[in-house]
């Protein structure tokens, strides 16, 4: 039984350090994957951003030529004989019309698509920097926090590892699910005549084996392994 107590003492010590950390690396992962995912989002936008202005570019230089070609349509309507060569020039004059019109409208929505992606780009510049920041400051408390912690758990982690070897296989294997159901505490004192685990009512023939050191004992509730105080000052 003092071997367990033993193993529950280093198991209690390296979960005091896994807390240390705390949600520490949660949140760092967390963070890794929000700064990534804004990244992603900034190239996109930035990319149509520059597609936007090509086109418009493409889009203004198609206007430029439309005007041009007006001016010399209408330039030829002081030069025509007849109605026919007249209307004829007019209705290309109209459909040319038609298309600037158009191209503009479409040079609108995308000067409006823009000014909308200007906007979320510096709103996403920002908070990015916010995040990369942050990131920055837990990076820097999570990598302290380990490298603090880092001795003492290889130390624990090798003294639990000598333990294990003195403890029988079938007993080692309760004790891990134990630990594993009942939150990292699978060996506890006795409260009384009570389990300190859980709280229960032991029977007083339990009691005092576990007492006198003539059984090894577990809760009938929690399954969890109970000891006396008083052994593990032996």
């Amino acid at each position: 039984m003092e071997k367990l107590i033993q193993l529950q003492n280093i198991d209690n010590k390296l979960r005091d350090l896994n807390d240390l950390l705390g949600d520490l690396p949660s949140k760092v992962d967390k963070l890794n994957i929000e700064e990534s995912e804004l990244k992603e989002s900034l190239i996109s936008k930035k990319d149509r951003q520059k597609q936007i202005e090509l086109e418009n570019n493409k889009i203004e230089n198609r206007i430029l030529g439309i005007d041009e070609k007006v001016n010399k349509l209408k330039d030829q309507l002081f030069l025509v004989t007849n109605n026919k060569q007249y209307d004829s020039l007019m209705n290309e004059i109209d459909h040319l019309k038609i298309q600037k019109s158009e191209l503009e409208t479409e040079v609108l929505n995308m000067l409006q698509e823009k000014e909308s992606l200007d906007e979320n780009v510096e709103s996403l510049e920002s908070n990015l920097e916010n995040i990369t920041k942050d990131l920055s400051t837990r990076k820097n408390k999570l990598e302290n926090a380990i490298s603090i912690s880092a001795d003492e758990k290889l130390s624990l982690e090798n003294q639990r590892s000598k333990q294990l070897n003195d403890i029988e296989p079938t007993i080692l294997s309760t004790y891990e699910k134990v630990l594993a159901a009942r939150e990292g505490l699978a060996v506890v004192n006795l409260s009384g005549n009570s389990c300190g685990g859980c709280g229960a009512s032991v029977p007083m023939q339990k009691v005092a084996e576990i007492r006198a050191k003539v059984a090894m004992h577990r809760c009938d509730v929690c399954g969890r392994f109970l000891y006396s105080e008083k052994l593990s000052k032996n």
